[in-house]
């Protein structure tokens, strides 16, 4: 049951992605797909940088955190008990504009990430105000994955 939900909800995000890419939006929101702004905090919750430079907010964009395996349950359950014990590196919340042709202009929460030391496992949450016409469970919309070296050298080199 948790796979079913779990697929109909990445079919929504994806969704959204490409609906953001429609109204009030330039040939930048059909690459980075509404991806607007990302903010990177260090583990003790300090902003240390917010990207707004389109090249590396594609680069952010085509990193994969959402491959997620056919087995999910299990596979999350083994991420998520692997990072029980090491410490948090950064966070970073990305940030989109809104999918609606009028809007006040401010920037919609989209997904939180945790990176974590001595690991490539993200933590990525996607935010609740994302899913439209209904409540899912936090839990539900929380996910592990594993990420190359290269792209966590990148994600780290954010936090510069």
């Amino acid at each position: 049951m948790k796979n079913i939900i779990l697929f109909i909800l990445m079919d929504i995000l994806v969704t959204i992605g490409l609906a953001g890419c429609g109204a009030d939006q330039s040939d930048r929101g059909k690459d980075l797909q509404g991806l607007s702004q990302i903010e990177i905090y260090s583990s003790d919750g300090h902003l240390v940088n917010t990207v707004l430079d389109e090249e590396i907010l594609s680069q952010f964009n085509d990193i994969n955190y959402t491959d997620i395996p056919s087995d999910t349950d299990e596979e999350m359950d083994a991420l998520e008990s692997k990072i029980g014990d090491l410490n948090v590196i950064c966070t970073i919340i990305s940030y989109k504009t809104p999918a609606a042709a009028w809007h006040d202009g401010s920037l919609e929460k989209l997904m939180e990430l945790t990176v974590y030391e001595d690991s490539n496992i993200i933590k990525e949450q996607i935010a609740p105000e994302t899913i439209k016409g209904g409540y899912v469970p936090k839990e539900f919309l929380t996910f592990y994955v594993t990420v190359s070296d290269e792209d966590k050298n990148f994600i780290l080199s954010l936090m510069e």
